[in-house]
């Protein structure tokens, strides 16, 4: 077993492995050391019930169509084969009506204007002056480090949609949407797509009217097979250009010499033969910033960078977190607002829209106040994905829907975090969920075969990194926000983080990119002939690619 590397990282969710691909396709020694017998523990995909469906148990699409990664690591070429959805997403409400969006802007406004002519004309004008700069919005303002110069263009994507740089540091997701829109079903639906975007909180000043705009910047795909695919294709990239990958190896510290990282000592219960391994250049931390902090230990970090100490000693990791519940179903799901529009029933990732506008602003703050039965079910991400991916449905015809609510998880009024693991709390939490699905889904009881939910300590338990069950390395808003991330590049040197930083650790890839591009910069290996991808850039070439094909066998 070798002993010494170029780069070690701790940790391999697929920011890891993504970072540690990068590095070794630059020509570096690189090690993942990862504690568990398995990587990228939230893109899992299990066969819950036993009945042969496939399930995404924590991330359930693939960001990855904006990012410049998918092309500089050619996942495709590993195995990653992505679905670009003819629905991709919508909203549902409960009262028989959705919002769908389409790819093709006309569509989607045609869908607007039944609710608002006017606010379909906004919609176009806006969403085409986003979309012609949607390339320079993600390199600039997502897939690159946060700086004083970047907190500047965000201010100034306003111009974008007629807001001047002061209003838009100003301005958090509900006026911007008051501003721009008439209709609420058209703002509560806006309002829901720039809530999965995790860019911020859309109630929040500044950060609030940046994440309501980078909404109609995001695109998704579905990886065929399930979102584990992404993660083989990651552990087949790395490992193709030299990459080592320890698995079974959960590193109990790392070790300092005069004031800078030299390496990782094993935890004794490992089955690797070396405990003790060497990094010449530099040590990647991809574990949340609390265990980051453990791992670090406390005399190097105050002693050699004391602000960063104190970051991650106030690290916050509720903000939201993540109960999910899981309907096994005995065909597809049928929405009581295919009526309304039946493309419902092809859209892989339709949100529970929000009841109405105050209803809306209402479950914002009762999830500031951490009263979570005033949110119970209030709104959620909902995953049909076997209605675009026929290889998660078995020739039985079952599906699985999946419906995720997040909530905040101090549970205070309940008697703290062990209420988590009460079932009289956690079951009523889940009934509110089927609930949800009753009212919006015909026959939803005849179809139902069976349901099961994971709380925000289950997903805690299996991701010992996701304190709290916070999937995201801590809360990414406020005085977390952009500038307030943790630092791809630390103040001592050879220590790096892509956990906690910007953009937040999704399946974008974009902290495992920009904490590449600051290690290969200081290594001096970032100048390569294949480290040149744009954001969007391979996703439109595929897109380019499987029309043309379809066009030739047509």
């Amino acid at each position: 077993m070798k002993r010494d590397f170029d780069v070690i990282v701790v940790g391999a969710g697929i920011n890891g492995l993504a970072c540690g691909a990068y590095l070794a396709r630059a020509g570096l020694d690189v090690a993942v050391a990862e504690a568990r017998n398995e990587c990228g523990p939230f893109a899992l995909t299990e066969d819950l019930f036993g009945a042969g469906v496939p399930v995404d148990t924590h991330a359930g699409v693939c960001f990855i169509t904006m990012s410049p990664v998918l092309g500089d690591l050619e996942l495709d070429r590993f195995g990653l084969d992505l679905i670009f959805p003819r629905v991709p997403t919508g909203t549902v409400s409960k009262d028989g009506s959705n919002l769908i969006y389409y790819p093709d802007i006309e569509r989607s406004c045609q869908e607007i204007a039944r609710f608002s002519p006017r606010d379909a004309r906004t919609y176009r004008e806006t969403r085409q002056s986003i979309l012609q700069r949607a390339v320079e919005i993600l390199e600039r303002g997502v897939f690159r480090a946060p700086s004083e110069e970047g907190l500047e263009y965000l201010w100034n994507l306003g111009s974008l949609v007629g807001f001047s740089p002061d209003d838009f540091r100003t301005m958090n997701g509900f006026e911007y949407l008051d501003l721009l829109f008439e209709h609420e079903k058209v703002k509560c639906s806006l309002l829901g797509q720039a809530a999965i975007g995790i860019f911020g909180d859309p109630s929040e000043k500044g950060e609030g009217a940046v994440m309501a705009l980078m909404g109609q910047a995001c695109s998704f795909a579905v990886p065929r097979g399930g979102m584990h695919t992404l993660v083989h294709a990651l552990v087949r990239c790395f490992r193709h250009h030299g990459g080592t990958l320890l698995l079974n190896a959960p590193v109990e510290h790392v070790t300092f010499e005069a004031g800078r990282p030299t390496g990782v000592e094993l935890a004794e219960r490992t089955v690797l033969p070396e405990r003790a391994l060497r990094a010449r250049h530099a040590v990647v931390m991809h574990v949340s910033p609390p265990v980051a902090l453990q791992l670090l230990g406390d005399d190097p970090l105050q002693e050699h960078d004391r602000a960063l100490w104190r970051k991650m000693n106030d690290w916050d990791m509720t903000g939201h977190c993540a109960f999910t519940s899981y309907a096994l179903l005995r065909g597809p799901a049928r929405w009581a607002s295919r009526h309304w529009n039946p493309d419902i029933q092809e859209c892989a990732f339709p949100l529970r829209a929000w009841d109405s506008w105050e209803h809306a602003k209402r479950s914002f703050q009762y999830a500031k106040n951490d009263e979570v039965f005033g949110v119970a079910g209030d709104v959620g991400e909902i995953y049909q994905l076997g209605a675009v991916d026929p290889s998660r449905v078995p020739a039985s015809g079952e599906t699985v829907l999946v419906y995720e609510v997040e909530y905040p998880v101090n549970m205070r009024r309940h008697g703290g975090l062990p209420a988590w693991d009460r079932r009289e709390i956690t079951d009523r939490l889940h009934d509110e969920h089927l609930q949800d699905l009753r009212d919006m889904i015909d026959d939803f009881d005849v179809d139902l075969i069976d349901s099961m939910y994971f709380t925000p300590i289950d997903n805690w338990r299996r991701n010992p990194s996701a304190v709290l069950g916070h999937e995201l390395g801590g809360d990414v808003s406020g005085a977390q926000w952009y500038e307030g991330r943790m630092p791809n590049r630390s103040a001592i040197p050879g220590l790096y983080f892509s956990q906690g930083v910007w953009p937040c650790s999704l399946t974008h890839l974009g902290s495992a990119y920009t904490t590449a591009c600051a290690i290969a910069a200081d290594l001096e290996v970032r100048d390569q002939p294949w480290w040149k991808s744009a954001p969007m850039q391979r996703y439109l070439e595929l897109m380019l690619e499987r029309e043309q094909t379809a066009g030739g066998s047509a």
